[in-house]
């Protein structure tokens, strides 16, 4: 019989990823962004998806929850978590996905903020939605992720909205939004493109110790992150 343990937890086949492009006096016409990636990332494993800007590296990434940006999408092969083809899950199966088994950090954490609601909120929002906790467990969750992240009084951070922390504390945020649920896998995208070197450097060590009994991506132009 085949050991459950050595199924990987993401496997990607053959993947394809286009969008349609909309040339200034021309016919719109369709272009292919990614030519049949395969890679598979097994449970507790750290994967670096490195390259430069415009690459494919956050589309790729993305893929993990079968989500495109901006009219991008999957034009073919397969994505396999937890054993299962999200691809054909439908609306319902990407929305049990998404923010509960797969969770992802965007490079951009002050445009993924609502800037009239409180960190706290929206930090546990997708916890509660998917009934992974109640809502006492998950504040205290949080906190603890707030502390562990070096965030400032940690007890109180929550409390604040978004526009009134840096933009390293926001990414930092957002890496506790994304951990609070304990999804299976989280994939970063350029996690300290807002950091200063200080604070990056503390981050770094910080998601070492989460590699250590965590699934991530980490979608990075810089090696040295993930070194």
């Amino acid at each position: 019989m085949l050991d459950q343990s050595s199924k990987p937890l993401l496997d990607i086949r053959n993947l394809k990823i286009g969008a349609t492009s909309y040339p200034p006096g021309e016919k719109p016409k369709d272009v292919q962004l990614v030519h049949g990636v395969s890679f598979t990332l097994q449970k507790g494993r750290v994967l670096g998806l490195i390259g430069e800007s415009g690459a494919g590296k956050s589309t790729i990434g993305l893929s993990s929850m079968a989500y495109g940006r901006g009219g991008v999408r999957i034009t073919g092969g397969e994505v396999f978590v937890n054993g299962r083809d999200i691809l054909k899950g439908g609306p319902a199966g990407l929305r049990a996905l998404r923010g509960k088994e797969v969770t992802y950090v965007s490079q951009s954490a002050a445009a993924s903020f609502n800037p009239a609601k409180r960190l706290m909120e929206q930090v546990i929002e997708a916890t509660l939605l998917h009934g992974v906790m109640g809502k006492a467990e998950a504040e205290a969750r949080a906190v603890d992720l707030f502390r562990q992240l070096g965030l400032p009084s940690p007890e109180t951070f929550g409390q604040r909205f978004p526009h009134q922390v840096s933009g390293g504390q926001l990414q930092r945020a957002m890496t506790a939004m994304a951990l609070c649920p304990k999804p299976d896998l989280v994939v970063f995208d350029e996690p300290t493109s807002a950091m200063d070197f200080t604070t990056e450097a503390g981050f770094k060590e910080r998601l070492r110790r989460f590699a250590a009994h965590k699934t991530m991506v980490i979608v990075t132009h810089r090696s040295s992150l993930i070194d």
